[in-house]
């Protein structure tokens, strides 16, 4: 049991000292770190705040992660449905804090899309995404699905509307920390689908050349010192989208924290219909 303890102490550790580690690295090679200093007055508090919340998001995932082995969680209402779709690495517990701000801002009709991030390619897990859509949309023909993605799931969900069977069928798309560019820390992860995440990836190639539909609300929500998305501007997404920029915090704390639900309830409320 100890040794359990230890390991996941370890792990709560690392992971954000590796990250911000690498993040400072990259930010000083690209120039980022000046775009902090002119924003917020210097570069090290917005750092400093994203470690703590990338310290704090790491052991809220930890402990709330084993709920994801429980059978996806389905909420159905006569409101317009959201759809989630968590990143890599994680499960729909991913949502567990999200889903009740969205459930107190009046959104009572949410589904999430779980998958293995160690098994199926990403154009499995794409078809995964337009069966689901296509469901709720059988269900609710009168209501089109808004979407939410965080990290890999924004990349799903920006192939699966590009999808021609989803003409019509999406009322907006809203992306969390996603990598639109790829992420050099992907070269570090485990598993195909993670490797897939790299900017020289040929998948970033062909997400290049789908068309995404026109007059669809598209919004990114990205942090200014996300640990898991380098470099910073691979989070920017392609032309034809908004982009609104959260508090500094870590990539997985744009999950936990307020304001990002905040954002997109208010999306939400403009768009989901």
């Amino acid at each position: 049991m100890g040794g359990i303890l230890l390991t996941l102490l370890l792990l709560v550790l690392l992971v954000p000292c590796l990250s911000y580690a690498l993040f400072l690295a990259e930010s000083r090679r690209s120039g980022h770190l000046e775009v902090l200093r002119r924003e917020f007055g210097g570069a090290a508090r917005p750092v400093l705040r994203g470690f703590a919340s990338a310290l704090a998001e790491i052991t809220l995932l930890l402990a709330t992660y084993p709920l994801g082995f429980l059978p996806c969680w389905q909420r159905r209402s006569r409101a317009p449905a959201v759809l989630l779709v968590h990143g890599l690495y994680h499960n729909h517990a991913a949502w567990v804090l999200f889903r009740r701000r969205l459930l107190r801002a009046g959104f009572s009709h949410l589904r999430s899309v779980c998958y293995n991030s160690f098994g199926p390619a990403f154009p499995d897990l794409v078809e995964r995404v337009v069966q689901a859509v296509l469901a709720l949309s059988a269900e609710q023909p009168d209501h089109r699905v808004a979407l939410v993605g965080h990290s890999l799931g924004g990349l799903l969900l920006r192939a699966a509307v590009c999808d021609p069977r989803l003409a019509g069928k999406a009322s907006c798309l809203l992306t969390l920390g996603t990598p639109h560019h790829g992420s050099t820390l992907a070269r570090l992860a485990l598993g195909r689908l993670g490797r897939s995440l790299r900017p020289e990836s040929g998948l970033f190639a062909e997400l290049e050349r789908l068309r995404e539909p026109l007059g669809l609300p598209r919004l990114a929500l990205v942090s200014p010192v996300d640990n898991m998305v380098l470099p910073a501007a691979n989070l920017l997404p392609p032309p034809g989208w908004e982009r609104a920029q959260v508090p500094p915090m870590g990539h997985v704390a744009m999950l936990y924290r307020p304001e990002p639900a905040r954002l997109a309830a208010d999306f939400l409320r403009k768009h989901a219909v």
